[in-house]
């Protein structure tokens, strides 16, 4: 009865096991391989294997395109992360406070910009930027005269700043609603009684609104980490990883998803971009496991 129970059980899960595997883990196995060889546009079949020498180029010096590339990606995430939670934050108790009128229309205005697939946002945002005739340079001419405008997408520096403009445009929302229901669970007797103590309105958030909205906040701030160290919709179709001072140099923009696209797709080096993302995949890995521990952590403080 065991045997025919268990042998059931596996026939119904064959076809999951059977598609997880393709969809899943053959693509990581395949790029492990190709990791060790030396395929690209000119040895697409007729490739060998090289061993670590793909590896051993990701990490020939810290001016290596691979330190250029994590660097400016871990400084994006590092800059958006406080953004989105700052913006996240402010939205959150606006809706939250009693004296807002029509909360059901302005929950459903302010999630627009995540709701709205990236691709969409970011062609949007490419328009706004536009230096000749997009709109912010159009509103700035009206204050700073018909001829002054910001070179939004051939600055480095302001091309950096409009990825990120663009991304907490879409990604605050999120932030948003994790607090605001975080918020709407704080039962209100602890701020009556907080008010009848004379505590001030900054006191009240500091040491009863944060301390409270901490066990939420934490797991969404990590998953947020994760994908934005993975964006690459909006860099990409705003600024497709430039502006470049030299074509052999990752550009201004190139941001990890976006420097792998751009070296399979357009300069078809297979092999090394596999080999990049193995590091990257190891890398992720890491974080995310360590990122569960310690959410988990900071769950049984709470309790």
């Amino acid at each position: 009865m065991y045997r025919t129970s268990l042998r059931l059980t596996l026939t119904y899960l064959s076809p999951m096991v059977v598609g997880v595997g393709l969809i899943s883990l053959f693509p990581i196995l395949y790029n492990v391989y190709i990791s060790f060889t030396n395929q690209n546009l000119y040895h697409f079949r007729q490739y060998s294997i090289v061993g670590f020498v793909n590896y051993g180029k990701l990490f020939q010096g810290l001016d290596a395109d691979f330190f250029i590339v994590l660097g400016r990606t871990f400084l994006f995430v590092a800059i958006c992360i406080p953004l989105f939670l700052a913006v996240g934050m402010a939205a959150a108790m606006a809706l939250n406070h009693p004296s807002v009128r029509f909360k059901p229309f302005w929950r459903v205005a302010l999630i627009v910009p995540w709701a709205v697939p990236s691709y969409i946002t970011a062609l949007v945002w490419k328009f706004f930027f536009n230096e000749d005739f997009g709109t912010l340079n159009q509103l700035y001419r009206v204050v700073a005269g018909p001829h002054a405008g910001l070179p939004w997408l051939s600055d480095p520096t302001w091309a950096f700043a409009s990825i990120v403009i663009a991304n907490v445009w879409m990604s605050y929302p999120f932030f948003m609603i994790v607090i605001l229901g975080a918020l709407q669970s704080i039962p209100s007797e602890l701020y009556e009684a907080a008010a009848v103590d004379g505590a001030p309105a900054w006191s009240q958030f500091r040491r009863i609104t944060v301390p409270l909205l901490r066990p939420a906040i934490l797991p969404a701030t990590i998953l947020s980490a994760i994908v934005t160290f993975n964006v690459l919709n909006t860099a990409y179709l705003i600024t497709k990883g430039g502006p470049f001072i030299s074509a052999a140099k990752p550009g201004a923009t190139d941001f990890v998803m976006v420097y792998a696209f751009r070296v399979a797709f357009q300069l078809f080096n297979y092999s090394y971009i596999a080999a990049f993302a193995v590091v990257i995949f190891f890398l992720l890995f890491t974080v995310t496991l360590g990122s569960l521990r310690f959410t988990g952590l900071v769950r049984e403080e709470a309790r």
